[in-house]
This record gives structure tokens, sequence and C-alpha cells, in this order.
């Protein structure tokens, strides 16, 4: 099966706009979102609409999307997440927040996991540290697990004879990776509505579980119009300049 696999949308709905209008004219069998739907952006009910009307989509709840419909506590988010939170909740219609509590917090398909933080915790554990990455290997029985949560696109490859282990350089974009026999992989697929890898570029990913490859591919969208937004609705300053940084 062809995947895009999508991660943290974000409420960003220039952004998710622009990625099905590119894959409109790449169609694939199946688009997966890695969570996170709402939160930090100024469009969530939008972005909740267009991801129902895309027939093939399907998301795994994310923390933002968990925590905007009730299910878990926003404890561990900092001061501008919760702002934006506050914010993204008031505009949620009923059905919208409906959608967000009916996500799962996995799919499992085709030898592939999608989740949002990681295969040991779901919702919320941030995988930067190899070590936290070579941990979490044992906690998925899949070849290839696809996550998000951290923005931050990357692919970890884990040797299942051996047990070594590295992370493998994204040198260009569409740059295309066949994955290896006898080897597991954690994949981080980016963020659509808020990069933060430097690119200001929604990412969005393809993955043939057929022939095992994979790449990255990057799509602009109209950046300022988001902040104008999200500067009317008073949101922290913070969160409009990461969307021009990519940081």
């Amino acid at each position: 099966m062809r995947y895009a696999v999508i991660s943290d949308i974000h409420s960003n709905i220039e952004a998710f706009e622009a990625v099905a209008a590119y894959l409109d004219k790449n169609p694939v069998d199946s688009i997966i979102s890695c969570g996170d739907i709402v939160g930090y952006g100024p469009s969530p009910s939008e972005c909740v609409k267009k991801a129902l009307s895309i027939k093939n989509f399907r998301s795994v709840a994310g923390n933002h999307d968990a925590a905007a419909a009730g299910k878990i506590p926003a404890d561990g988010f900092n001061a501008d997440a919760l702002a934006s939170l506050e914010i993204n909740k008031k505009l949620l219609g009923k059905d919208d927040l409906k959608y967000l509590s009916s996500l799962p917090e996995y799919i499992s398909e085709n030898d592939t996991l999608f989740v949002h933080g990681s295969p040991r915790k779901k919702l919320t554990e941030y995988l930067f540290l190899m070590e936290k990455f070579k941990s979490n290997i044992s906690a998925f029985n899949e070849s290839v697990c696809f996550i998000g949560h951290t923005h931050h696109p990357l692919i970890y490859q884990f040797n299942t004879l051996t047990g070594a282990d590295t992370f493998i350089n994204i040198e260009e974009d569409s740059e295309m990776y066949t994955l290896a026999e006898g080897k597991k992989y954690i994949i981080n697929v980016g963020a659509v509505g808020q990069p933060r890898d430097g690119k200001a570029s929604a990412c969005l990913t393809f993955y043939d579980s057929k022939v095992k490859t994979f790449n990255f591919k990057r799509i602009p969208y109209d950046v300022p119009a988001v902040q104008a937004k999200m500067k009317k609705l008073g949101m922290p300053e913070a969160l409009i300049t990461r969307l021009s940084s990519g940081y």
C-alpha cells in the first residue's frame, strides 16, 4: 500500500490545504496522520472539517487532540501551548470535539505502526535522544513505526541482529530511501503546521509498504496568512514567529 504519512497539522488550515492539494495531484491509497490535528494554530475547526472531508484520511490521537477533547489533562503543556489550547477549545464545535475524542491511540497494519509520541507512550513521550529511540524498539512488533510530536523529521534505524543503531541523514527533499530487511525503523514525519527543523514549509512523507521505500517532501504555503489570523486571536508571539523561522 502506498501511504502519505503526516503529523502535527496544529490548526494550520493553510498548510493542511496545501498538502491536501498536492495529494490530489499525487494520489495515494491511504493518508494517515500521526496526530495533533489541533493546537497552536488559529483554525482548529476548519482542520477537523478538512480531515473529515478527505475520504482516505485517518488519524491517531495526539496529545493536543486528547487535551482539547478533555481526555487527558494539559499539565505538561508550557504556557504558550496552554494559551493556544484554550483559544482552540473556544473555536471547536461539539462535532469537532466528538471527532477528536474518537481518535485511536494507534493504527497498526501492513507491518507498520502509526502513533503520535512513541511506541511506548503513544500520546506523550518525546523521542530526541538515541537512547530513547533504542529503548522503544522492543515496544512494537512491526518493522516500521511512524511518529510525530517533536516536529523534527528523521529516520532511526535499528539492526535486529547486531543491535547497532543509527540516525539516517536527510540529505535532500524527495530523496528516496529503501528500508532494509532485518532492521526496524522509527521515522518521525515532521510537521505539517508547525515545522521545527529550520524550514518553514509543511512536511509530507510517502511510504510504500510493499517495496519498503520512503521519502520526505516539503510543501510551501501562505505563512503570513496564518500569522495574521493568530495575531487577530491574540495568540502568543513566539508561536506566531515560529512559523516563519521554523524553530
